[in-house]
């Protein structure tokens, strides 16, 4: 793989200008649906760190994606829109309402693509077969995030995950099958975690070969069980250096061709409690650069394609 821009990893623009033609912008689309861990289908509260907050949708979602587009296509009058279901766990519903929704987002003027977060539990044959159809029948790419967080499962069951490795394996296995994009997100920095444990992470998730990863740090948000819990008992956050030190060793346990879709995040600014750190998202980018190039590495220069994946 041959990295583009100077980077030292294979990064969103350049899989943009491949897939897409060009610069694309994601439109942010609220569904209506809620999560497996908060309705009582899996478990009740959603996981520690999420803040997210199922509610009645007010608006149709052409109506949101037109006033989506009006807001962002100014910044960036080159990037085509791509219809972003992104908060809630998006393909938790019947079959029957997410052929509606597909088609809704497919109806929407302009949208080069749709993007669908969800978990991995919400995936079953009969939707990711429907979503390849989908995909080939409007000639429309159907890309899908799954949020991983950690493989450890000792961890996932701390934070309310109602969400097992294994079960992710089995939904993104369907996902695969269907020939479908698969973006995995991991965060870093959750309580109890090594360094190790997070390289082990990356490490698992490059394993399956996925087509897409979004690495970053772990956001205390107010209102949330995560939150709470540090406001009682503070447990250690990782620095920014820290950080960085662990996103550069992730890099280089994932494939070469897996595209890096983010490596630092930032939360709401009314609602980040810690750490601060974050905000500064530019700053951390350069660091990742500079580190890369001290080091005299590069995304995938770890990896081996036969390495099991431990699930446990």
């Amino acid at each position: 793989m041959r990295y583009q821009n100077g980077k030292r990893y294979y990064t969103m623009s350049q899989y943009c200008r491949t897939r897409y033609g060009g610069r694309i912008v994601k439109v942010p689309l609220l569904s209506g649906c809620t999560c497996p861990n908060r309705d009582g289908s899996r478990g009740s509260g959603g996981c520690a760190f999420c803040s997210f907050t199922p509610g009645n949708i007010s608006k149709e979602i052409s109506e949101q994606y037109r006033e989506g587009c009006a807001r962002l296509l100014p910044k960036w009058p080159d990037a085509r829109p791509v219809a972003y279901f992104q908060e809630g766990s998006n393909t938790h519903l019947p079959a029957p309402s997410l052929a509606i929704l597909l088609g809704q987002a497919a109806a929407l003027p302009g949208a080069a693509g749709i993007r669908i977060a969800t978990r991995a539990d919400c995936i079953d044959r009969e939707k990711a077969e429907m979503l390849a159809e989908f995909q080939q029948s409007h000639g429309l790419p159907v890309e899908i995030e799954l949020g991983l967080q950690t493989v450890h499962d000792r961890t996932a069951s701390a934070l309310n995950r109602c969400h097992s490795f294994a079960e992710f394996c089995a939904g993104f296995s369907l996902l695969r099958e269907a020939r479908l994009y698969i973006c995995v997100h991991l965060i870093n920095g959750l309580p109890g975690e090594t360094p190790e444990m997070m390289l082990e992470s990356a490490r698992a998730a490059g394993a399956l070969r996925p087509g897409g990863i979004k690495l970053h740090m772990l956001h205390l948000l107010r209102a949330t069980p995560l939150a709470a819990r540090y406001a009682q008992e503070p447990f250690p956050l990782l620095s920014r250096e820290e950080y960085v030190s662990v996103v550069c060793g992730q890099l280089e346990r994932i494939p070469p061709d897996t595209v890096v879709e983010r490596l630092t995040g930032d939360g709401a600014a009314d609602a980040l409690i810690a750490p601060l750190w974050t905000r500064n998202k530019r700053a951390v980018l350069n660091l990742i650069d500079w580190t890369l190039a001290r080091r005299g590495t590069c995304q995938g220069a770890l990896w081996r394609e036969s390495e099991p994946v431990q699930i446990r």
